[in-house]
């Protein structure tokens, strides 16, 4: 007796989205035939259902956490703020003005340690801030050389934006520590469900066929196939037929 087997796919690998597809797919072609072969069929088709239905809740939930647009737009501001404060101090610093020329080189000179600070990601960015800021408001001489080519204003307003983004912060991660499973906690169980349904298919279709059966057989061979083509993994079948033609 030839054992007929499914094509190989890589089930584990593939990437969320393809396999709720599949698993959506084999689900549909399974249900209106599997209920007459009982047993275990039925059963797992019926967990690989519900996994398969709460991993697709998960996807379905907004894939970006607002407070994280929220947090982009506000550093932004944070940086362009001291972009700004930058631009003024670069400015003086080539004038003619002699007084604010001296304040721009004493700012520039306390500023040059922080000046590519924007580069840091988001939250590093937020302590090296808070630690210039705090050296500046200590420090009268740079408050007076700030007021003198009139950015004091803006290191204020730069404090503020600083200060909102950290408070927003520490909200998106409180609230993402206390979010339910992502749609990736529930990917096991749901690849599980699918390659335990294939392998009760397989057994079927060898040791108790149908039309049905055989018919459901290659509906998910072939749904097998073009998963594993959009994976870039070559098929079993392929893999043969390359080896016996010689082919790389």
């Amino acid at each position: 007796m030839e054992i007929q087997e499914f094509v190989t796919l890589h089930v584990s690998g593939m990437r969320i989205n393809d396999l709720f597809s599949l698993n959506k797919s084999t689900i549909d072609y399974a249900k209106p035939v599997v209920g007459p072969l009982g047993g275990i069929p039925a059963a797992v088709l019926a967990q690989l259902e519900s996994d398969n239905q709460a991993m697709g809740a998960q996807m379905n939930k907004s894939g970006e956490n607002q407070k994280s647009s929220s947090l982009a737009e506000l550093d932004d501001d944070r940086d362009d703020r001291f972009a700004e404060i930058k631009r003024n101090i670069t400015t003086d610093l080539i004038g003619r003005d002699v007084a604010k020329k001296a304040a721009a080189e004493n700012l520039k000179r306390f500023f040059k340690p922080y000046w590519n600070v924007e580069k840091r990601v988001m939250n590093t960015g937020t302590g090296i801030f808070s630690e210039m800021l705090q050296k500046y408001n200590d420090d009268e001489n740079l408050k007076a050389d700030a007021a003198t080519i009139g950015i004091a204003e803006m290191l204020t307003g730069l404090e503020t934006a600083n200060t909102g983004f950290n408070t927003l912060y520490k909200a998106r991660n409180s609230e993402e520590a206390s979010e339910e499973p992502s749609a990736s906690s529930f990917k096991r169980a749901a690849t599980q469900g699918y390659n335990h349904f294939c392998l009760a298919m397989e057994l079927q279709v060898n040791y108790a066929p149908t039309d049905a059966v055989v018919t459901l057989f290659g509906q998910m061979n072939e749904l097998r196939k073009t998963y594993a083509a959009l994976n870039g993994r070559k098929t079993k079948e392929e893999e043969t037929t390359e080896e016996a033609t010689g082919t790389e």
